[in-house]
């Protein structure tokens, strides 16, 4: 029988944003897998690299942002796992943008070939994965994205939600979705709060994105479904 909700995230910090509220709401069922895509990394908010000055290479870099995503995890009583990806900088030398940039056809393979391989494992009921949509598209969300796509939706059911901090769904037609719930963030303060144990990770920008995608979604995280699904 398949239980619980895989919460997909390209990388270390990007659920906290688009699901804290819906997660402790328990919007879909428990038990609660944080699924990092592209875990190894050599990125930090270049203001927090004074503070950790001790943390240089890859290496020590991808530990620190997997611990933050234990600490988050423990939080919210999840089971936190780990692909062994490495995001689009240490791949290309920088972060692509651009909605219409060709993937990377095999990699999209691979990660769903992993991602089938670990619902294979633990059985999950439903999927849920951040929607890219808007003008500006990080490369490594769009191949997890597409990634996740490729799963049979016999396997388990599939949600999207905001691909916070970079945009919402803003035209639920146009990708023939329906919004399926939604969970009312009583505090930002609160939300503000807990995105900072990803300390290494946050900064400004990604504060001030979420502040303006929360007072454009009226307050709320939501949950989309595609239209055909029941």
């Amino acid at each position: 029988m398949r239980q619980g909700t895989f919460f997909i995230q390209p990388h270390s910090d990007d659920m906290i944003m688009s699901s804290y509220f819906l997660m402790k709401a328990e919007t879909l069922h428990r038990p609660y897998y944080l699924l990092t895509v592209f875990t190894k990394s050599n990125w930090m908010d270049p203001h927090k690299r004074k503070k950790f000055h001790s943390v240089k290479n890859q290496v020590a870099i991808t530990s620190l942002r997997k611990n933050e995503d234990r600490r988050f995890a423990k939080l919210l009583h999840l089971i936190p796992l780990f692909l062994k990806f490495e995001d689009c900088l240490l791949r290309n030398g920088e972060v692509f943008y651009q909605p219409n940039k060709k993937l990377e056809t095999d990699l999209v393979e691979q990660v769903a070939a992993s991602i089938h391989s670990l619902i294979k494992k633990y059985k999950p009921r439903n999927i849920m994965v951040p929607f890219p949509s808007g003008v500006k598209q990080h490369y490594d969300h769009r191949i997890a994205f597409e990634a996740t796509r490729l799963v049979s939706s016999a396997l388990c059911n599939i949600y999207f939600v905001d691909d916070m901090p970079y945009g919402r769904i803003t035209d639920t037609n146009k990708h023939n979705l329906k919004l399926f719930a939604k969970s009312k963030i009583s505090s930002v303060r609160e939300k503000f709060r807990v995105m900072k144990i990803y300390e290494s990770q946050m900064c400004n920008l990604f504060f001030n994105q979420v502040r303006k995608i929360t007072k454009q979604n009226q307050g709320y995280e939501r949950i989309f479904t595609l239209r055909n699904n029941k």
